[in-house]
């Protein structure tokens, strides 16, 4: 089931008035769903990303606003948001709030090669080390305390596992464990190859939340091919991530627990938002993909 909302050009010049940009000359739609609708739109002097939030409250949306304002003041480069005329980063279309985005140019790469790994290992370490906004969420939105809405409440095998798999994470997190400023998110889908150099987008999953959460979800969002996990991939990931920021002893050990808490709460979502919340026939068996991926990572063996 799709929410987007269709906007016409009419509407989208109207929409685009609110900002001091010259006049639209070209748009299309890029992407989109349940959670956004995103538009292309074209100025003589630069591209935007037109985003209208479908889901989120005003409240929520200024929380990504204020994840990308603090990104751009502490120079690290993804998307720059454009406030209105009035002076505000976020506007609103119909009840539904909407952010003027920077558009990047580059290319989006379904396979990442070693060359590629190893900068965005030194990406993902560089974001680690900023200082997180003070709006930013202190837990991950589809994290381990989630995951008892699916095994609690419904009977399916993907339920018993989710249960089991679940013990095994929860005795692995461990307080001590170093949390930072992370993507949540990082699949080939949201890097951008703009000049040969990875840059990080769609910061929605953005939290303060443990560190290693982040390398989970490149190994599985970056480093699998075919389904399959690509250990010397992980280890490239991980040589240009310790270029720049230094693991613990204790997160040394715990890497392959969270390649599992990453791709297991990526199965979590996927089976939730397509088996029971916004049921689709083609799509509710895509979390067999991320189960599969945890249970490969739980037979690795990788040291650092």
């Amino acid at each position: 089931m799709s929410l987007y909302t269709k906007l016409d050009d009419t509407t989208l010049r109207q929409i685009a008035q609110q900002f001091d940009i010259a006049p639209i000359q070209s748009w299309k739609i890029l992407h989109g769903g349940v959670e956004n609708t995103n538009h292309l739109i074209g100025t003589h002097s630069q591209n935007y990303v037109l985003t209208l939030c479908e889901r989120k409250t005003k409240e929520e949306t200024l929380v990504l606003a204020n994840i990308l304002e603090s990104l751009e003041q502490q120079s690290f480069t993804t998307s720059k948001i454009i406030q209105n005329k009035k002076g505000e980063s976020v506007s609103f279309y119909q009840e539904k709030p909407i952010l003027l985005k920077t558009y990047i140019e580059g290319e989006v790469k379904e396979i990442f090669d070693e060359i590629l790994i190893k900068k965005l290992g030194k990406k993902i370490a560089q974001l680690n080390q900023l200082t997180p906004p003070k709006t930013i969420p202190h837990q991950f939105s589809y994290g381990q305390q989630c995951f008892r809405e699916v095994y609690e409440n419904i009977q399916h095998p993907f339920a018993d596992w989710l249960k089991e798999t679940h013990t095994y994470i929860s005795k692995n997190l461990q307080a001590s464990l170093p949390k930072a400023f992370i993507h949540g998110d990082i699949f080939t889908s949201n890097v951008v190859i703009h000049k040969g150099e990875p840059v990080l987008m769609d910061f929605e999953e953005s939290c303060y939340y443990y560190r290693l959460f982040d390398i989970g979800m490149a190994a599985i969002g970056t480093c699998s091919d075919n389904g399959k996990i690509n250990e010397t991939k992980i280890k490239v990931l991980m040589e240009g991530y310790q270029a720049e920021n230094e693991l613990t002893d204790l997160e040394a050990r715990k890497l392959i627990p969270f390649i599992v808490y990453a791709a297991t709460a990526t199965a979590f979502w996927r089976f939730r938002q397509f088996n029971i919340i916004h049921p689709i026939e083609d799509r509710k068996d895509s979390y067999k993909e991320m189960q599969n991926l945890a249970i490969q990572a739980q037979a690795i063996n990788i040291t650092f």
